[in-house]
């Protein structure tokens, strides 16, 4: 079997058959018509018309292909709409059937389409209008990071939207409309796009001139121009549509089982099949034990998608109707995203993400996993460099070895601010204060910092949000060169832990109860520390308190000068040395089954504390999974996936969520603009929120800047390359290439980059009539003392005659004097 995307074509002629799609028409679509979409590749890897094919041997020893097939159909069919989506599905089947292997069912809705299959199309694909003529001017939408290219129409202002990115094609004019609130890489895309329809047949030749045209600055146009755009959109009547809200909203997953109610009439024609019954089993979080393989369940993930799940011993019945099932549920709950069936022992990344701790069968992760987990040697940070996927498996950039400063951060009833510790390596926490320790290791390529802002469990929120206040101020201090990463208790990521040389112990309290002056931290003389992890850079210990049982392979015991380390039956050599390495000093070991008195007696009344832990299983975790990030109205997010990632998908535009499972990743480009970097942590926290798997919220984030990724994150990326980005150009540069010229005028620099920081750009704009009626009829959030700031560009140079930088430079009692004689005040 070889990698490959074929694309089949069903006319919207319901009766016509099925022909298959040269590759040239691969990524255009027309919205009255229907597609399938055939894929088969290694899983995790990429399966695309340009991916260099190679023979596909499934081996039953982890090795086989994964196959997806997607049913597209477009909206604009009219009542014909559901008959087309049923013929696609219909022939997807007969596909299958032909296939005669395991494979995933996609049903595909425009503009909704799946991440998979946005990632078949590297350049994006093409939605146009099957009835469009071919003369007049035509209006196409830039959205997303693959872009989708959807045709718009009619062409008028309502088409159009401040949180998008247009392009307007007409015989000889391209105009590219750039909305007030849109996107710095769509903005980017939308401008490559232009330069593609305006080029000519011949590389680098213009054949048609392109405008750019600003949200609110159309008059400011070349007057050719905007007369041209004057005659297509009328300027006077212009109105403009506010930004779309987010439609993610946090909402955990949830899990059906597919049952088959009995027929109730004793006469029933064979034909008459009853409904299928879903029964709601339970919400995320969800775990592979909940799926039977003797029957068939639904998955809602909300914006994630509908799964039908079949199982292998499922009644045939059943998994007939699965995928009737998911699409029944879909439009009983008015979801418009993709639907999709498999089989037990198929399912992608997509859908075993939305599990909790589901073991990932992949025999190449595996290899490279065993490797990293068993690589107790050879972690220093040159050797990593070289070896990044070493790095990025066991999540550590360097041997620990390099320097460390610590503080711990004090209350308000201390004073504040952060008091810096004597002794960092002591490796000694408490559960309700915060730490920060800033650590420093030599790369190849120069010295790397990393911030960790550590939260005990116990911490109170006020001391928390001081603490993440002191490290912003730190970061900032430092030049934001350091890798920032907030940590809690319980969830510390491997390097943190091979810092501490695997000697890490949380006690229960605060440092001040055993040295006042807070610059030592002092561990109490008495206590019994529960040990997990088979390596240094796994090794937690805690102290065990009266709050509940816990269990554990080893626990280290400690009373005064004497230190016990008791081991299970059950634990492992590799835990054994975890532990008597965590007690660092003189030590008895002691056996279960083989306790003597002294034990006991210094254990005392905690013995019902000391429970053995079963023979745990090796984690086998989910690949990694990318995101990009678009930015709403303050405090809004959503994520769009990219399937089968590579470097490539990074942009300097752009702000990126690299979801390791153990961590999420946030990562910055150069130009992703000064909210993304004010705002990372929020970012991480808000998808972690919106995950439909019930995310643990105290996940690790790590906050990293263009040019300085450490191995643990390009490993991740496969053939990462230092250099990808030296030649890339920046949006003004490509603009500035597109119009012949600098764009940059005057004061609206800001706008003209993509970053909005303007104040003046940053407001909603209304209408001059609704700014001037009554207060009464006013949108909500329109200041009645400074409506001027809520006027287009255009709207205020016609109201006051001059632009707004030179209306602030005026003195305020003269600005109020201009706003009542225009009735804005």
């Amino acid at each position: 079997m070889q990698d490959f995307v074929t694309l089949l074509f069903l006319s919207s002629i319901l009766e016509s058959c099925t022909e298959l799609l040269p590759r040239s028409h691969y990524g255009t679509f027309y919205d009255g018509d229907a597609y399938l979409v055939y894929s088969c590749s290694h899983p995790g890897q990429p399966a695309g018309p340009d991916v260099i094919r190679r023979e596909i041997r499934e081996n039953g020893n982890g090795e086989y292909a994964e196959r997806h097939v997607h049913a597209w159909a477009g909206g604009a069919a009219g009542g014909a709409g559901g008959a087309l989506t049923t013929l696609a599905l219909r022939r997807a089947s007969q596909l299958l059937a032909h296939v005669a292997r395991p494979l995933v069912l996609h049903r595909e809705t425009a503009t909704r389409e799946s991440a998979r299959m946005l990632s078949y199309f590297r350049d994006g694909i093409r939605i146009l209008r099957s009835g469009a003529m071919n003369g007049g001017p035509r209006l196409y939408r830039v959205r997303g990071h693959r872009p989708v290219v959807l045709q718009m129409e009619p062409v008028s202002w309502a088409q159009l939207a401040s949180d998008g990115v247009f392009v307007l094609d007409t015989a000889n004019l391209i105009v590219l409309w750039l909305g007030r609130a849109a996107n710095l890489i769509e903005k980017t895309f939308g401008a490559k796009i232009a330069y593609r329809m305006a080029r000519g047949p011949e590389k680098g030749m213009l054949v048609r001139r392109i405008a750019i045209a600003h949200d609110g600055y159309e008059q400011t146009l070349p007057p050719a121009d905007r007369e041209l755009l004057n005659t297509l959109l009328e300027l006077r009547s212009r109105s403009m549509r506010p930004p779309s809200p987010v439609s993610d909203t946090p909402r955990p997953a949830r899990l059906y089982k597919v049952t088959q109610p009995p027929r109730t009439s004793p006469i029933a024609m064979p034909s008459q099949k009853p409904a299928a019954r879903l029964e709601e089993i339970k919400c995320a979080p969800l775990n592979r034990e909940d799926l039977r393989e003797d029957s068939v369940y639904i998955i809602d993930g909300g914006s994630r998608g509908v799964w039908a799940w079949v199982g292998s011993s499922a009644p045939v019945g059943e998994a007939r109707g699965a995928l009737a099932a998911a699409r029944g549920l879909a439009r009983a709950k008015r979801l418009t995203g993709p639907v999709a069936t498999m089989v037990s022992g198929r399912e992608p990344l997509e859908f075993a993400a939305l599990f909790h701790m589901w073991s990932w069968a992949d025999a190449r992760r595996d290899i490279r996993v065993r490797a990293a987990r068993s690589a107790t040697t050879k972690l220093d940070a040159v050797s990593l460099a070289s070896n990044a996927w070493l790095a990025a498996e066991a999540q550590v950039p360097d041997d620990g070895s390099g320097s460390l400063r610590m503080w711990r951060v004090r209350g308000e009833a201390e004073g504040g601010a952060l008091q810096e510790l004597e002794r960092p390596q002591t490796a000694a926490f408490y559960d309700q204060d915060c730490y920060l320790a800033l650590y420093t290791y030599h790369t190849p390529t120069g010295d790397q910092t990393i911030l960790y802002y550590w939260m005990g469990g116990s911490s109170p929120n006020d001391l928390r949000n001081l603490g993440a206040k002191e490290a912003k101020d730190l970061c900032i201090k430092l030049g934001r060169l350091p890798i920032q990463a907030w940590v809690y208790q319980g969830k510390e990521p491997a390097h943190f832990l091979q810092i501490f040389k695997g000697r890490m112990i949380t006690y229960i309290g605060s440092a001040i109860e055993y040295d006042p002056s807070g610059r030592r931290v002092v561990p109490p003389s008495r206590a019994l520390i529960r040990v997990s992890g088979q390596y240094a850079r796994e090794a937690r210990g805690v102290e065990v308190g009266r709050g509940g049982l816990t269990r554990g392979a080893c626990y280290v015991l400690r009373e005064g000068a004497r230190v016990w380390v008791w081991c299970a039956a059950s634990a492992t050599g590799d835990e054994r040395e975890v532990a008597k390495n965590m007690a660092a000093s003189d030590h008895t070991l002691v056996m279960q089954g083989k306790e003597k008195h002294d034990f006991w007696n210094a254990l005392g009344d905690r013995r019902p504390l000391l429970v053995a832990s079963p023979l745990k299983e090796v984690e086998r975790p989910l690949p990694p999974r990318l995101f990009y990030i678009s930015l709403g109205a303050a405090g809004q997010y959503s994520f769009e996936e990219i399937i089968s990632f590579s470097q490539y998908e990074l942009a300097p535009e752009m702000s990126a969520i690299l979801d390791a499972h153990a961590a999420v990743f946030v990562w910055l480009g150069a130009h992703s603009g000064p909210r993304a970097k004010d705002d990372a942590r929020a970012i991480a926290q808000c998808y972690l929120a919106n995950d439909p798997a019930a995310r643990d919220p105290e996940t690790p984030i790590l906050v990293i800047s263009q040019g300085r990724e450490p191995p643990n994150f390009t490993g991740f990326f496969p053939h990462w390359k230092t250099s990808m980005w030296k030649g890339h150009k920046s949006f003004n540069a490509i603009v500035s290439v597109l119009e012949g010229k600098a764009i940059v005028r005057g004061s609206n620099s800001a706008l003209h980059n993509g970053n909005s920081e303007n104040r003046f750009d940053q407001h909603e704009k209304y209408p001059l009539s609704v700014l001037r009626g009554p207060k009464e009829h006013m949108p909500q959030d329109v200041d009645p003392l400074t409506k001027e700031l809520y006027l287009t560009h255009d709207d205020f140079v016609s109201t006051f005659t001059m632009a707004y930088n030179e209306f602030r430079s005026l003195p305020l009692w003269k600005q109020k004097e201009l706003k009542k004689s225009v009735g804005l005040f």
